[in-house]
């Protein structure tokens, strides 16, 4: 019996107590293999070894039953340590909202126990489940709102709550650059709102934040910062939605085409991607001039007509029907008899909506 320990002899090397070794032979985990003639416990080597890995698997913050899964059921330790992992993000998320409240609290308790209190009861109302109340509030107190609510808000499932939350932020250009860099690096849809929520400020300090967006490896995150870039306006909005013309994902570059034809800074910019290297920015750039309608871009989309690539031809051509002018007509009307008959039936069809116009 020598190499059997009782029941006190592990608890001392453990430093663990009687009633945990007792509970966890009464739950299955921890069964001493031997008993003594008046049915004391006694522990082999192996049980204290089992121990040992018992004791190192909570230290990870495995619950009993994971750990009993993990030595007992043969669970794969990559998964069971991935599902704790997850259970561990949240609650570190909602400690440090919980510290976030705390500090943000902290500040109001210079003023007293009152303005606590209040604080305490905006943020219910603002975090209210009837959509209705939250929306109210935006527009009484959503400008004392904390950042981390007003980024909940502009996210908010409600239109009216995300337009009240936008408006809030715009009484507050203090609190921008803190939402920017919070909300830049947040999940799909926290990007999306950021995008929105700028567009809708239209405030050129806004345009660093629409670029990175636009490269954004979510399309419709990238392809609402386009939009939004449209919306600010101004040259280095349209000088970043030049990059948009490029992108592999349709939609960004229909979007980036579309926002630099609504804006005057993007006209010139459409006219110099005519002479890109890439086929694809030359052939959405064309494209874009059509929907700008623009007198100034004939003369380059008539060059245009001239391009190596059959598609970025024919995105000139269609490009030339959308403007009212002479020369585009001119143009047009030479390339009725081109010996490519695409190009042929589109001139046509181009010389016949300006006749029955």
């Amino acid at each position: 019996m020598d190499d059997w320990l009782r029941i006190g002899e592990v608890a001392r090397r453990t430093g663990l107590t009687h009633r945990t070794l007792r509970h966890y032979d009464e739950i299955g985990l921890l069964q001493p293999s031997g008993r003594t003639d008046v049915d004391y416990r006694l522990y082999s080597r192996a049980d204290l070894d089992r121990l040992f890995s018992i004791q190192q698997l909570k230290a990870l913050g495995l619950s009993l039953t994971e750990v009993a899964a993990a030595l007992d059921e043969g669970v794969d330790a990559a998964e069971l340590l991935g599902r704790h992992a997850e259970v561990v993000e949240a609650r570190i998320a909602e400690e440090r909202e919980l510290l976030a409240t705390l500090r943000r609290l902290q500040a109001a308790a210079d003023t007293g126990w009152d303005e606590v209190l209040g604080a305490i009861e905006l943020t219910q109302r603002l975090r209210h489940p009837d959509a209705s109340v939250r929306f109210r509030t935006t527009l009484t107190d959503a400008p004392r709102a904390p950042v981390d609510v007003l980024i909940e808000l502009l996210s908010d499932p409600a239109d009216g709550v995300r337009e009240g939350a936008t408006w809030a932020v715009a009484q507050r250009r203090d609190v921008r650059p803190e939402l920017v860099e919070r909300m830049l690096h947040g999940d799909q849809r926290t990007r999306h709102s950021l995008a929105h929520t700028l567009g809708k400020l239209r405030d050129p300090e806004g345009v660093a934040a629409l670029a990175v967006l636009l490269a954004d490896q979510d399309e419709a995150v990238a392809a609402k910062a386009a939009f939004a870039l449209g919306q600010v306006g101004g040259v280095p909005a349209a000088e970043a939605l030049v990059a948009g013309l490029g992108d592999a994902r349709e939609l960004v570059r229909d979007e980036s085409g579309s926002a630099l034809a609504r804006t005057p800074e993007g006209i010139p910019l459409l006219i110099l991607a005519l002479r890109d290297a890439s086929a694809t920015v030359r052939e959405e750039a064309a494209d874009a001039l059509g929907q700008a309608a623009s007198v100034v871009s004939v003369p380059a989309l008539i060059a245009t007509l001239d391009d190596d690539v059959e598609a970025v031809r024919f995105a000139a051509l269609v490009a030339l029907g959308q403007v009212d002018d002479e020369r585009a007509g001119r143009a047009i009307g030479e390339a009725v008899d081109s010996p490519d008959v695409r190009t042929r039936l589109v001139a046509r069809r181009l010389v016949a909506d300006a006749q029955a116009r």
